[in-house]
């Protein structure tokens, strides 16, 4: 009889992460990502690995792949890892936007192999401009969305501007050059210390372990339940994605989105609900489709700051907002309000490990595919992720730009994904192969929302 590991294991995957994998039951790789729009060429291939070698000891993970063995838990399974073989080149056609985030659709629906080698890459965007790109994409189960930019700056070194030349990087003593065209980060050393698992090891008393799990479970309920709600309409929306996607990137202030946010007694959350639900009514009614709702999934992380090594730990949060054929945004705004700052309170992140048990059990009997193909509890996913308030650098290159890009599963076609940085904010649209052609109508339709929500200053009062 095999022996089943430890639940102790302190390499062995958190449920949530086990959820990831359950998750991944296609077409989409379960991709998340980030690009860096940078104001001059990007650092050379060698630049990158060596700075990816010199950190990549500060979060193990990033140097272990997924080990799967009958009869016992996945764990992180430490392996030498050739980091120029992580670290490539692709050609952009130009600097535009579409031309980039093109290249950028081409790498993340290349897929992993989990077994093998760790879940990351490096891209260089080449535009021939002299303003290039840098894309980082990972698989859902290193991190959460809202973790990708952290991770980023961790594995990066993403900093402040240097007014003179960037220093190199300082490699890791415990980085030895590999056979291949790079360094070689090496299992126990340059992937961190090794832990063998004991009697105790990586064990909190058990006390404490009960009333962990007991809060978790408290929180996580407590957060479901803030999101029960009606069941999300069904539209011609509503069918199992495909295996390509388009993307599409909306430019605003930060500034007038908060403030205009702050008029309404809302966030720039709730303005984001407003505005993607409000462009997704557009096309429906286009399509001779019209709702007078839309249930949108907000995801909710409990990551720590300042945690290079941040684990997929998101819940989520469900609103219905109304989308009513000629209620002005401003009344959307306000009731999305209301009903987004009842369920604030209980938002914590704890339902994702009840949520990532139930991905994995459905996983088990092989019905995650086709339940999440026919799901109704939401139509589609706003994230909103707050990023660096002052610029940032890549090895010395000016950021100019930072575009987050989510995943997507199940009968989800559209997404939205918003990233404030240096006093913008850049949401970032995407949506399946069937309904890619209808991303600039989106876009166009999300800043006219934003522009109403903007525009609609208080009026003065009668005799004032």
């Amino acid at each position: 009889m095999r022996r089943t590991r430890s639940r102790n294991d302190p390499r062995a995957l958190t449920v949530t992460e086990r959820g990831e994998l359950a998750f991944d039951v296609g077409p989409d790789p379960r991709t998340i990502g980030v690009v860096l729009r940078l104001a001059g060429p990007a650092p050379s291939e060698d630049r990158l690995a060596a700075i990816l070698a010199a950190r990549l000891p500060a979060a193990p993970r990033w140097a272990s792949r997924v080990r799967r063995t009958p009869g016992e838990r996945p764990r992180w399974d430490p392996v030498a890892v050739d980091v120029a073989a992580h670290v490539r080149t692709v050609r952009s056609g130009s600097a535009t936007d579409d031309d980039v985030l093109a290249a950028t659709v081409h790498v993340m629906r290349e897929p992993w192999a989990l077994g093998e080698s760790p879940p990351w890459r490096v891209t260089r965007v080449v535009t021939g401009t002299g303003r290039d790109a840098v894309v980082l994409t990972l698989h859902h189960v290193l991190t959460d969305g809202t973790g990708v930019l952290a991770t980023a700056s961790a594995l990066l070194g993403l900093a402040p501007p240097d007014p003179g030349t960037a220093p190199p990087a300082q490699p890791d003593p415990r980085v030895r050059p590999g056979r291949g065209a790079g360094p070689r980060v090496r299992p126990g050393r340059g992937a961190g210390p090794r832990v063998r698992p004991g009697r105790g090891a990586g064990r909190a008393p058990a006390t404490h372990r009960v009333l962990g799990g007991a809060r978790t479970l408290a929180l996580g309920l407590a957060e479901l339940a803030a999101g029960i709600g009606p069941r999300a309409p069904r539209t011609v929306l509503s069918a199992p994605i495909g295996t390509g996607f388009g993307l599409a990137v909306v430019d605003l202030d930060l500034d007038r989105v908060r403030a205009a946010a702050h008029r309404h007694g809302a966030t720039v959350n709730d303005v984001l609900l407003v505005a993607g639900t409000g462009a997704l009514a557009g096309l429906l009614a286009r399509r001779g489709d019209p709702v007078t709702r839309l249930v949108c999934s907000v995801p909710a992380s409990r990551a720590r700051p300042g945690d290079p090594d941040r684990r997929a730990r998101t819940g989520v949060l469900r609103v219905a907002v109304p989308t009513a054929p000629g209620l002005a945004a401003a009344e959307r705004l306000r009731r999305t309000r209301a009903r987004t700052c009842r369920r604030r309170r209980f938002v914590s992140g704890e339902s994702a490990p009840l949520l990532a048990w139930g991905f994995a059990t459905l996983g088990r009997w092989g019905a995650y595919g086709p339940v999440l193909a026919r799901q109704r509890l939401i139509n589609t996913v706003v994230s909103n992720l707050r990023g660096p308030a002052e610029p940032i650098a890549l090895a010395g290159v000016p950021v100019e730009a930072v575009v987050p890009v989510a995943s997507a599963a199940g009968n989800v076609p559209v997404y939205f994904t918003a990233l404030s940085y240096a006093g913008r904010l850049r949401v970032t649209l995407r949506a399946d192969e069937r309904w890619a052609g209808e991303l600039p109508a989106l876009a166009d339709d999300v800043r006219a929302v934003v522009a109403e929500l903007v525009d609609d200053a208080p009026r003065p009062r009668l005799g004032s």
